[in-house]
C-alpha cells in the first residue's frame, strides 16, 4: 500500500465524509474526534456529512493544545470508545490539526489492537505533513511522541479549503513546514516561496502547495515506512525544534515556530562544516523571517535544550546524528557534529 492510497486532496473534500466513512463503517456508525475550537467550527458539517450517507455519529472533544496529546487525554478517549462499545470495524475519524491527527490516530492503533482511522487534516501542517505517513504518537513530560506507532490511516481528506478558517498566526507557523519541505527536495518551489511571500494565504497557492508537498512525503515514506533511513530526512530542523518544545514546556510554541527556530540553527551548523554555504544558510533565513517565522527563541534555557535533544529519536550511541541540507533542494541524514559547536549555536539561538 503506497503513502498516497486513499488519500483525496481536493477543494471542499470534507463533504465527502460520509462517503468515505461509510465504506469503513458496515455497521453503520462512525466516531468523530477533535478538540473544542475546531468541533464549533466544523463538527456540525462533518456530522451532516457523515449523516447524509447514513452514518449514526458518536462524537467527542477534547481541549485544544499540545497538552491533550497525552496518555491521560489517549485514556479519556478509550473509556469513550469502550462505554459507547466501539467495535473493531468502526471508523474513528480524527478532525482538526497535527495535535488532533496524533492523539487519535495513536488511539485508534491501539483500541481494540487497531481499528479503521480517517484523517481530515485542518491545518497547513496536518494536510502536508502529520496526516501523511502514518506515524501516531502521544508526548511524555521526557519528550514529544516519544510512544507512539506507525498506523496509515484508512482514508485521508486534505481540503484546502478549510485553510482559510486558520488564524494568521497559525497559517504562518505551519508555512515552516512548507518551507522545510522546499529546502530538502524542491529548490523551485524555494523560489516560488521567496516570490510568493506576500500572499501566503492565496487559495491557489495553498492548494497547489499543499499538493506538491503530499507527493513528496508520500515519496520519502514509501521509499522509507518505517524511518530506518531516507525518511529521516523529514526531521529537518526537528532536532532542535522538538528539544525547544519540550524545554519551554508544550504549548509555548507552536511547531512550525519551533521548527523554523530549528531550521535557522540546523541551516547555521551546516555552513559551519561546510555542508553548504554562508549564502545559501542566509537565503533560507531570510525566507522564513519574510513569512514571520521566528529565528531565536526565548523562554527557555538553552542548556535546558541541549539536555532535550539527548532525547532525540536519531540519538545513536549517545550522539545526535543530524539533518543538514546540502543545497537548497537536498540533504542528507545521519551527520555527526562537534558538541562545542552545537552547544555554540543554541547558546546563540536562545541569546545566551
Amino acid at each position: 500500500m503506497g503513502a498516497l492510497d486513499g488519500v483525496l486532496i481536493e477543494r471542499g473534500a470534507l463533504e465527502r465524509l460520509g462517503e468515505a466513512a461509510r465504506a469503513l463503517a458496515p455497521g453503520g456508525r462512525a466516531f468523530l474526534c477533535g478538540d473544542t475550537q475546531v468541533m464549533e467550527l466544523l463538527g456540525a458539517r462533518a456530522q451532516r456529512a457523515l449523516a447524509g450517507a447514513g452514518l449514526r455519529v458518536c462524537a467527542q472533544t477534547f481541549p485544544p493544545g499540545e497538552a491533550s496529546k497525552s496518555l491521560q487525554a489517549a485514556a479519556r478517549l478509550y473509556a469513550w470508545l469502550a462505554d459507547a462499545r466501539a467495535e473493531r470495524r468502526e471508523p474513528l475519524i480524527a478532525l482538526g490539526g497535527g495535535v488532533t491527527g496524533d492523539l487519535v490516530g495513536f488511539v485508534a492503533a491501539t483500541y481494540a489492537r487497531g481499528v479503521p482511522l480517517i484523517q481530515v487534516p485542518t491545518t497547513l501542517l496536518a494536510q502536508i505533513d502529520s496526516s501523511i505517513g502514518g506515524k501516531v504518537a502521544v508526548d511524555l513530560p521526557a519528550g514529544k511522541n516519544l510512544v507512539g506507532a506507525f498506523y496509515p490511516a484508512a482514508r485521508v481528506l486534505i481540503d484546502p479549503d478549510l485553510l482559510a478558517s486558520l488564524p494568521r498566526a497559525q497559517l504562518t507557523a505551519d508555512y515552516a513546514e512548507v518551507i522545510k519541505t522546499a529546502v530538502i527536495f524542491d529548490a523551485a518551489m524555494f523560489e516560488l516561496l521567496e516570490a510568493s511571500r506576500e500572499r501566503l494565504d492565496d487559495p491557489q497557492l495553498l492548494a497547489a502547495l499543499v499538493e506538491r508537498c503530499v507527493r513528496w512525503k508520500a515519496r520519502v515514506v514509501d521509499e522509507d515506512p518505517h524511518e530506518r533511513g531516507a525518511r529521516m530526512v523529514l526531521n529537518y530542523g526537528h532536532t532542535i525544534a522538538h528539544a525547544l518544545e519540550t524545554a519551554a514546556g508544550y504549548g509555548a510554541y507552536r511547531h512550525g515556530e519551533a521548527v523554523a527556530v530549528g531550521m535557522v540553527g540546523a541551516g547555521r551548523l551546516a555552513a559551519a562544516c561546510g555542508s553548504w554555504t554562508e549564502a545559501e544558510a542566509r537565503r533560507q533565513h531570510a525566507l522564513l523571517t519574510a513569512v514571520g517565522l521566528p529565528d531565536r527563541f526565548q523562554g527557555a534555557a538553552p542548556e535546558r535544550v541541549l539536555a532535550a535533544m539527548q532525547r532525540d529519536k536519531k540519538v545513536q550511541g549517545g550522539r545526535v546524528r543530524w539533518v543538514l541540507p546540502t543545497r537548497i533542494g537536498a540533504a542528507q541524514v545521519g551527520i555527526e557534529l562537534d558538541p562545542g559547536l552545537v552547544r555554540a549555536v543554541v547558546h546563540d539561538l536562545g541569546g545566551g
